[in-house]
């Protein structure tokens, strides 16, 4: 598949499951992905992989960031929009899932997922924003099937998502004619993502369906989907599911 132009990416949480999936894909189809997170060794491995199938015009920067370090985050857009000279699509990726009971959940971890899901993409946005305004560009925020809908176990994390979801819908409306907005909604990913929950008989519970799930890849694909839309139409939104929900 050909796209109608390249574009540059930034992206965070790049470094593992859906978002490594995301930075490979884009640069074997010719985008120029500026790759963030935390972790520096695995950010390089996802490079390393990314540049030996790189598509025409395709390239990879990796840049280490934690994004609830507000001045790092900055350092890391003016980098991106330095080296590429400009931004065109924005990712903001990064997230996580601890999944409890209410009446057991530590409260440190509701503040983790608030600050990484809500403050984290916030901060992206708003860093990213001004770019996206002079480049016309798209921000796809990764949302969830629990973006819509509240499973047990998970009221926090599925609050964050809403959020997401609601970010998107705000940048459609907001900036209608400026910058483009896509939701992508997965329902269960086959990643480390469920690794994060403490509860152990909620890990056994779960573990089966996540193995089950979707690859990252499949993920990523809808991501270039809405990129290859651009200049035909936009894709709202979208959500993708496993073939046993």
């Amino acid at each position: 598949m050909t796209t109608r132009r390249k574009y540059t990416v930034f992206l965070t949480g790049a470094s593992s499951g859906i978002g490594a999936a995301i930075a490979k894909l884009l640069v074997a189809h010719g985008h120029q992905v500026f790759a963030t997170a935390r972790r520096s060794d695995a950010l390089a491995a996802v490079a390393k992989d990314a540049e030996k199938n790189a598509g025409e015009g395709g390239r990879i920067i990796t840049h280490v960031m934690d994004v609830l370090d507000r001045a790092a985050h900055a350092e890391a857009v003016e980098r991106c929009t330095a080296e590429f000279g400009g931004m065109d699509v924005t990712i903001p990726n990064a997230g996580l899932g601890i999944f409890s009971p209410l009446d057991k959940a530590a409260l440190e971890d509701w503040m983790t997922m608030v600050d990484v899901n809500i403050k984290g993409v916030l901060t992206t946005l708003h860093l990213c924003l001004p770019h996206l305004i002079k480049s016309q560009g798209l921000v796809i925020n990764i949302g969830s099937v629990a973006s819509r809908n509240v499973f047990p176990n998970s009221g926090v994390y599925c609050a964050t998502k809403h959020a997401v979801l609601a970010l998107g819908e705000a940048i459609r409306q907001d900036l209608k004619d400026k910058v483009a907005s896509t939701t992508i909604c997965p329902g269960a990913v086959d990643t480390a993502f469920i690794e994060q929950t403490k509860d152990a008989s909620l890990l056994d519970q779960y573990r089966p369906g996540f193995k089950k799930g979707m690859q990252p890849e499949f993920v990523a694909r809808q991501v270039l989907n809405a990129i290859d839309a651009r200049g035909h139409g936009v894709v709202s939104d979208i959500t993708i599911r496993p073939d046993f929900l």
